[in-house]
C-alpha cells in the first residue's frame, strides 16, 4: 500500500524531471556559438593576459571561439556595467578583478552595478600578488628599511600608483595604516609613467601586480622588497612577504575571476566552472601563470561569491579609515 505522503513525494520528484532534463540539455548544448569574455582593462594588463591564456584551451574544448573584448574606461567600471546589463545566456562573461568588483563599489556611489546582486559568480581563477618595488639602486634593502626611513621623515617619501583608488593605491594605504607611516601619494594615469619616475628617482616606492613588475625586474631596473600575500610566491621563493618582514597579518591578493550577468542558468554556471577547472589543470596553463607570477585558485561558484563579499568589506574598511575619495 502506498502512503499518501510517499505518493506526493514521488509525484513531486517526477515533476522535476522535465526541468532537470531541460537544464541538462541547455548545458550540453552550450556553447553553440562564440563566447565573448569582456576584459575591462587595456590589452597587456593582467586580466587581459589571463583571458588570452584561457581562451586557447576553452576554445579547443568547446569547438567554439572564446573572444576577448577589451572594453576599457573608468577603472574597469565601463566593461563591468556592460556585462551587468547583458543577457544572462552565458555568451557574455566578465573577467572581473578586485579593482572594479571590490574597490570601485566602495568608492563610487553610482557605479552602475552591485557585485553581489548583479552578477553570477563562476570562478576565482587566479590570484595576483602585489609586489613592493623600489628602484634597483635604492638604499632600501628591506621593508623595515623603508618603514624606518618613513617614520624618521614623515611625509617626505613618495609612492606611486596607477590611479587614485587603484589596487596599488589601497595596498599601500593598508601598509600605511598597519605601520603608522606617512608618505605622499602620487597617482598616475596608468603604471607606465609611474615606472618611468620610479626608475628615474622621482618616486621612492610603489606597489604593483607581480606580472606588471616582471619586465622591469628582468631588466634589472627595480628591486622587489616583498610581496603582499600571506605566503611567499612559488615563482619568487627568495622574496619575503610583507607579513614576515615585520607587518603581521598583512595579506592582499589581487584576484581575477569570471562572472556572468545575474540569472545565468545554474547548469551553464556549473559547466563553465568545470571547464575552467580543466583549463587550469593543464600543464601549459600552470606554466604560463607561474611565469607571470599568478597563483591558480579554481574555487567553486559558492566560494567565489562569498569571497567577493569579503573583499568588498576588506577594501571598504581601508577606504573608510583612510578617508579615501575619488576625484
Amino acid at each position: 500500500m502506498i502512503h499518501r505522503r510517499t505518493f506526493l513525494t514521488a509525484t513531486a520528484a517526477l515533476s522535476l524531471l522535465p526541468t532537470l532534463a531541460w537544464a541538462q540539455g541547455r548545458a550540453e548544448g552550450y556553447p553553440s556559438r562564440p563566447v565573448t569574455i569582456v576584459v575591462p582593462f587595456a590589452a597587456g594588463q593582467s586580466g587581459d593576459i589571463l583571458a588570452r591564456i584561457l581562451s586557447e584551451p576553452l576554445s579547443k574544448s568547446w569547438g567554439k571561439a572564446l573572444i576577448v573584448d577589451n572594453k576599457t574606461g573608468a577603472g574597469g567600471i565601463i566593461g563591468s556595467q556592460f556585462v551587468a546589463k547583458a543577457a544572462p545566456d552565458g555568451y557574455t562573461l566578465l573577467l572581473g578583478s578586485s579593482g572594479p568588483m571590490a574597490i570601485a563599489p566602495n568608492l563610487i556611489k553610482n557605479a552602475g552595478y552591485d557585485p553581489r546582486r548583479d552578477f553570477t559568480p563562476i570562478m576565482n581563477v587566479a590570484g595576483v600578488a602585489q609586489a613592493l618595488v623600489v628602484p634597483a639602486n635604492s638604499k632600501y634593502k628591506t621593508v623595515q628599511d623603508l618603514i624606518a626611513d618613513a617614520k624618521a621623515r614623515p611625509g617626505k617619501l613618495s609612492y606611486a600608483s596607477g590611479g587614485n583608488g587603484s589596487t596599488q593605491h589601497l595596498t599601500m594605504e593598508m601598509l600605511k595604516q598597519r605601520t603608522g607611516i606617512s608618505m605622499v601619494h602620487i597617482p598616475y594615469k596608468g603604471t607606465s609613467p609611474a615606472y618611468t619616475d620610479l626608475i628615474g628617482g622621482q618616486i621612492d616606492v610603489l606597489f604593483d601586480s607581480a606580472p606588471g613588475v616582471v619586465p622591469f625586474l628582468q631588466g634589472d631596473k627595480v628591486r622587489v622588497l616583498a610581496v603582499s600575500t600571506a605566503q611567499r610566491m612559488p615563482s619568487w621563493p627568495s622574496v619575503p612577504t610583507v607579513a614576515e618582514s615585520g607587518v603581521p597579518g598583512f595579506d592582499v591578493l589581487g584576484w581575477l575571476g569570471i562572472v556572468a550577468p545575474k540569472g545565468l542558468d545554474p547548469a551553464i554556471q556549473k559547466k563553465l566552472n568545470t571547464d575552467l577547472k580543466a583549463a587550469l589543470a593543464l600543464d601549459s596553463t600552470k606554466a604560463s601563470l607561474s611565469r607571470l607570477g599568478m597563483i591558480p585558485v579554481g574555487n567553486s561558484p559558492e566560494e567565489f561569491g562569498k569571497y567577493i563579499t569579503s573583499e568588498l568589506a576588506k577594501f571598504g574598511d581601508v577606504i573608510k579609515k583612510g578617508g579615501i575619495t575619488v576625484d
